[in-house]
């Protein structure tokens, strides 16, 4: 369970699904998609790290990953309820957490797919075939229950959602992190 600096809320999970991950390089501006089918990333809520991998990625420099976080499309199964209630479009999610607020549960559903692109800071350098390295994607889940001037915000408000939803995608950042202790170096 985590307790964001909102003492308010205390969430018990946070699921994220992913679509197409892709590495942006810095010499020329192209982009490799390594991952196009759908994932769901379930952030660990003690601080641990949570991986996703990508295998054979092709020499170069990549200053940028990008992936989009988005709700179901018409046919897809996402493999997991809580993302699809039924066929239409107001009734499919690209994020949902779950806990309480002032310990009254909600489940948070956001419908605002969104593309995410994310410098990695130092950039990835890949320069021999097989490197195995790692990058760190954090989240920060407090920034999502804080509007711009620190007040709080409620997820059992619906007046809320739209600031909620900004907060998210606002929240990514990414690094190299191949001791996978999830801290920048």
């Amino acid at each position: 369970m985590l307790k964001p600096s909102n003492s308010d809320v205390q969430l018990d999970s946070v699921k994220i699904l992913l679509k197409t991950i892709q590495f942006h390089s810095e010499d020329d501006g192209d982009s490799l998609d390594f991952k196009t089918e759908p994932q769901i990333l379930n952030l660990a809520l003690d601080g641990s790290v949570n991986t996703l991998h990508a295998a054979d990625i092709p020499l170069g420099t990549y200053n940028k990953v990008s992936f989009r976080i988005h709700k179901p499309e018409d046919g897809e199964d996402p493999g997991d309820p809580d993302f699809m209630e039924s066929t239409g479009g107001n009734e499919r999610f690209c994020v949902v957490f779950k806990g309480t607020y002032e310990g009254t549960v909600f489940a948070f559903k956001s419908r605002r797919s969104t593309k995410q692109r994310v410098e990695i800071d130092p950039p990835l350098i890949i320069d021999e075939e097989g490197l195995e390295v790692n990058i760190t994607l954090t989240v920060d889940v407090d920034s999502w229950f804080h509007d711009a001037d620190g007040n709080s915000l409620n997820p059992l408000d619906e007046d809320h959602e739209n600031e909620i939803d900004d907060a998210i995608r606002k929240s990514f950042r990414g690094f190299r992190d191949d001791n996978r202790h999830g801290t920048h170096p």
